[in-house]
């Protein structure tokens, strides 16, 4: 038997960088006899401990140790009273990475097309591209040097090349949905946080943003895809389906914060210095 009052104790308690709080409570305890059915144990559970108003209950366990019962409680959500900003929010979050990726695409895309149809005699015949075997037959395929006349075609069989990607993503908590929903499916004017430079002549299109409920606040994650060369159609993807030109939008953002170090919220990343 367990007598007076079985302490409290935190088996976790941790913060990361954008203020997210996780909180996790124990405390053990014997039942009056043994055996109980799960009804006759659930109403000699101890109660839910007070915690402070900035983090909600999410779950608990109850696990056997030795003839005792520990129950663990989980909370999420920020640090106070859940009524102060003590969380990083759009404005301010230093917490957004850059995936880089590819995708296999039409040699039709690439970016010099005109210049390798010319040079290599490339046909396109119902949206099939056809390269002759050796150059200068064919299809008046033009040379590009006189004595490469009748060689192998460099380009033969090549009909898709690699397109070099990827994915922006900029996490912060809010006490709503605020902007994170607007823009999505559009090429994106501005990017939060420090985005990479990339080419002028690539942009950025906003996908859907991840979220899920903590405590008071929600954690959003903004993604944002990166162009290929020519950037994305603005035809397709921006406000005008009549408007003429390649993409346009958000392509290389001034950095706004100085880039030698990230502070997170109860642990540092960076270099020294």
């Amino acid at each position: 038997m367990i007598y007076g009052n079985p302490q409290i104790h935190i088996e976790d308690d941790h913060t990361d960088r954008i203020g997210l709080r996780t909180l996790v409570l124990s405390q053990v305890w014997q039942p009056s006899r043994w055996p109980l059915s799960l009804a006759e144990l659930d109403g000699e559970k101890p109660d839910i401990p007070p915690v402070p108003g900035g983090v909600a209950f999410i779950g608990e366990q109850t696990r056997r140790i030795r003839g005792a019962l520990r129950t663990s409680w989980t909370f999420e959500g920020i640090n106070g009273n859940g009524k102060s900003v003590t969380f990083k929010g759009r404005s301010n979050s230093p917490d957004f990475s850059f995936e880089p990726g590819f995708s296999q695409v039409s040699i039709l895309k690439h970016p010099q097309w005109a210049a390798l149809k010319a040079a290599w005699g490339a046909q396109v015949i119902d949206g099939q591209v056809i390269w002759p075997e050796f150059v200068g037959t064919g299809g008046g395929a033009g040379p590009r040097k006189d004595d490469t006349a009748g060689k192998p075609n460099p380009m033969f069989g090549h009909d898709d090349f690699f397109r070099i990607e990827g994915t922006y993503s900029f996490r912060y908590a809010s006490t709503g949905y605020g902007s994170a929903m607007q823009g999505v499916g559009k090429i994106a004017k501005s990017l939060p946080g420090i985005p990479p430079p990339v080419q002028d002549d690539r942009n950025w299109l906003k996908a859907p943003s991840p979220v899920q409920r903590r405590g008071p606040v929600y954690e959003i994650t903004e993604v944002y895809w990166l162009s290929g060369a020519g950037g994305w159609p603005p035809q397709i993807y921006g406000d005008d389906p009549t408007a003429s030109g390649s993409g346009s939008g958000a392509r290389s953002n001034q950095l706004s914060a100085p880039d030698s170090a990230i502070i997170g919220i109860g642990a540092f990343e960076g270099f020294n210095g």
